[in-house]
Order: structure tokens, then C-alpha cells, then sequence
């Protein structure tokens, strides 16, 4: 059995951590992709291939490329999404760190999975990389459905 105690040096960077994917969140939701200069760090590396188009360069490199990118790939849609990021699995090393965390969409039947690393910086923690793993809904949807379907037809007794 691993010791999972977390020392107040942690917690802190943890909630240094958890605020960088609300801070992104909201920026997103929001439009306003100026507010991600206390998000990323300026060489970010951020990996989207799932939800790109075909032929794009699957890595996105640097800070302003990213901002550049969801402008133009968010410009019909704008402000008014909801993302909901939870579940989040920190791994503290020194001065980085790696997290996984959950990601909803709820305007749309989609989410999925970041993979990310943070470092810290004379700014606070910063995300230096991040890998969205895209998750449609539909399909989830209707296994869990199917599954419900039978445990009800076989009776109380299965359950």
C-alpha cells in the first residue's frame, strides 16, 4: 500500500493546479482566449488530433498557435459552451507534474480525457503540455441502455 499523504507544499500546488483547468475552462466557455497567458506556458504543446481536421499538423506548437487555433475553429460557435472538468489525478514531482483529469462538454455529447503536465514557474504553475482523448457519448449511451434493457428483462433476481 502506497502513502497517499499530501504535505501543505503539495496541497498547495495541487489547488495551484485544479485552478489552471478552471481558469482554462472558462476561457474557453467564455471566449476570451487572452485570459490563457495564466494558463500555458508560451512553448506549449498541445496534441488535439482527435478533433482537428484531416491533414492538420497534429501537435499545436506554442501558447499564441493554440489561441490562434481555437479562434478560428471556435469563431462560429463563441462564448456560451459549458465544460465541466473533474476527476482529476495529480502526480507531483518537484517542479512538474502530471495530470489526467475528466472533461464534459455538456452542450454537446462529447468529452473526454486531458493528459496534461504542468510546471511551475516564477508565475505559478503553468500547463506546458496537454492531450485531449476525445469521448463520444452516443455509444456509451446506447450499451448502457442495452445493458439496463436486460438486467430488467431478466428480473428483479439479477440485480
Amino acid at each position: 500500500m502506497s502513502d497517499t499523504r499530501i504535505t501543505p507544499d503539495q496541497a498547495a500546488s495541487r489547488m495551484e493546479i485544479l485552478d489552471l483547468f478552471a481558469r482554462y475552462c472558462h476561457a474557453v466557455d467564455r471566449y476570451e482566449f487572452s485570459l490563457f497567458e495564466d494558463v500555458f506556458t508560451d512553448d506549449l504543446v498541445a496534441d488535439y488530433s482527435e478533433v482537428r481536421r484531416p491533414g492538420d499538423e497534429p501537435l499545436i506548437h506554442g501558447r499564441q498557435a493554440f489561441t490562434d487555433w481555437l479562434t478560428e475553429s471556435m469563431a462560429a460557435i463563441g462564448p456560451g459552451m459549458t465544460h465541466y472538468m473533474s476527476n482529476h489525478l495529480i502526480t507531483l514531482s518537484g517542479d512538474e507534474a502530471t495530470v489526467v483529469s475528466l472533461n464534459h462538454v455538456l452542450n454537446v455529447g462529447m468529452g473526454g480525457v486531458y493528459h496534461s503536465k504542468a510546471v511551475r514557474t516564477p508565475q505559478g504553475w503553468r500547463i506546458a503540455e496537454i492531450r485531449f482523448e476525445a469521448r463520444y457519448f452516443a455509444d456509451v449511451h446506447r450499451r448502457l441502455n442495452a445493458s439496463m434493457a436486460e438486467l430488467q428483462l431478466a428480473g428483479p433476481s439479477s440485480v
